[in-house]
């Protein structure tokens, strides 16, 4: 396991248990250096609300930057929220297939293949 990995499985650990303050401060080196990992971590937490202030249009600015740097589960993510589509984001069917599409072929694949298509 490398340097990084043990560090997304430090944020991970932090996540688990609620201690956003320290996976905060673990991610925020990463995030300022464009790690795509933290990137997602940090958009995903946007995008739930934990341990920042829920905020779609900033979880989608953030998963779109980590999205394209290739990491497969922000593309996962970014489908969910155009599947949803809340707030300032309008539901946009074409754009979560897409992201869907993507997160399967970045290998980030959560369901069936049909969920895909």
């Amino acid at each position: 396991m490398d340097e990084l990995d043990k560090k997304i499985k430090k944020i991970s650990d932090a996540l688990s248990v609620e201690d956003y303050e320290r996976a905060l401060s673990i991610l925020s080196p990463l995030v300022k250096t464009g790690v795509p990992e933290a990137l997602s971590i940090l958009g995903a937490m946007y995008q739930l609300g934990q341990g920042v202030p829920r905020n779609l249009p900033k979880a989608v600015e953030i998963l779109t930057k980590a999205y394209e740097k290739g990491d497969g589960v922000a593309a996962h993510n970014l489908g969910t929220i155009y599947a949803m589509g809340e707030d300032e984001i309008i539901k946009d069917k074409e754009k979560s297939l897409m992201y869907y599409k993507s997160a399967k072929e970045l290998g980030a694949q959560f369901a069936p293949d049909e969920f895909y298509e």
